[in-house]
């Protein structure tokens, strides 16, 4: 991780990150104070429907501190920098929100985040709170050639949280909510790609936790990275290929705001060149995962149900 420069010697750092967001904006979110995690919810609920909070390792841009809102989550639940929340402090926000109709836990299938979210579940499922569970594995180079649910989360988490949101909104119940997230992760698909300077390349699947890259070619432009990532992303996405392509590019620590949006534009170039429709498409820093110069890009393949919850947020930069 990125070492931080402008913060205080007191190593409460994520607490502090937490409290600018607060100070920002004060008359969305509500704070829940405990020592083990990070909580933001809505300041206001809407009552009688299932209530989504999405959850992971803090620290690491919007996801997840920025993403509660309306249209979006509604609350998140951190750990520190890198690690999981805490399963009691999951149990504890769902118990604090929960308006009757169940909760939807959603998550990055990494093994601290599932047994915490496990954990949550069967707590509340035992106080009689109806709960299910998304995890998120859209990351394709996490586990090559397996089936998809061994593998692990990217950014495609912010395409499910955004349907789960807009399902729940719609007053679908807790089954509903669930399966048509399910849905949208048996159809999204991400891979990161990174620029190695010393060897003009660019390196394919390095994993945020050091794991190498599976595929290096040589760097020429933007357009032949594009072509390559539309290739793969496509042929990933299998028998949902036919589906209308939502774009998600997220530019890394070191990447600019220029060429996320150059990046995203030739992306859409080549889908439509294969007479592949388009969907939303959107380029920002949601989740600052890697201290590189690159980014992780997502495609989420909509169908009619799917497209029908696909809405824009006004007001922020995470538009999914």
């Amino acid at each position: 991780m990125k070492e931080l420069i402008f913060i205080n010697k007191n190593k409460q750092h994520l607490d502090e990150v937490i409290q600018g967001i607060m100070a920002a904006r004060p008359e969305a979110l509500r704070r829940i104070e405990n020592e083990y995690s990070y909580v933001l919810t809505k300041k206001e609920l809407f009552a009688d429907k299932v209530q989504v909070i999405v959850n992971g390792g803090g620290g690491r841009g919007p996801f997840f501190e920025g993403v509660v809102g309306e249209g979006m989550a509604d609350a998140m639940v951190s750990g520190d920098f890198n690690c999981a929340p805490n399963a009691y402090m999951l149990y504890q926000t769902a118990k604090e929100i929960e308006q009757n109709k169940g909760i939807l836990f959603i998550a990055n299938n990494f093994m601290g985040d599932y047994l915490n979210n496990d954990m949550a579940k069967e707590l509340l499922e035992g106080d009689g709170i109806e709960t299910k569970v998304c995890y998120a594995s859209d990351d394709i180079y996490s586990s090559r050639g397996e089936n998809k649910e061994n593998r692990g989360g990217l950014s495609g988490i912010g395409f499910i949280m955004k349907v789960a949101a807009a399902a729940s909104e719609s007053g679908e119940n807790l089954k509903e909510v669930h399966r048509v997230s399910e849905k949208v992760n048996e159809r999204t698909r991400s891979l990161s790609l990174c620029y190695n300077v010393g060897k003009n390349a660019i390196e394919f699947g390095n994993g945020f936790s050091g794991e190498k890259p599976t595929e290096i070619v040589p760097y020429e432009d933007v357009n032949r990275v594009a072509e390559k990532v539309v290739g793969v992303l496509m042929n990933e996405l299998g028998r949902y290929r036919s589906g209308r392509i939502h774009i998600m590019v997220n530019r890394m620590l070191y990447t600019s705001y220029a060429e996320g949006y150059i990046m995203l534009g030739a992306l859409k170039k080549k889908l439509e060149g294969r007479g592949i429709k388009t969907g939303i498409c959107t380029a920002g820093n949601y989740f600052d995962a890697y201290d590189y110069n690159g980014f992780i890009i997502s495609f989420m393949a909509a169908d009619d149900e799917i497209e029908n919850y696909t809405k824009r947020v006004n007001g922020f930069d995470f538009t999914v």
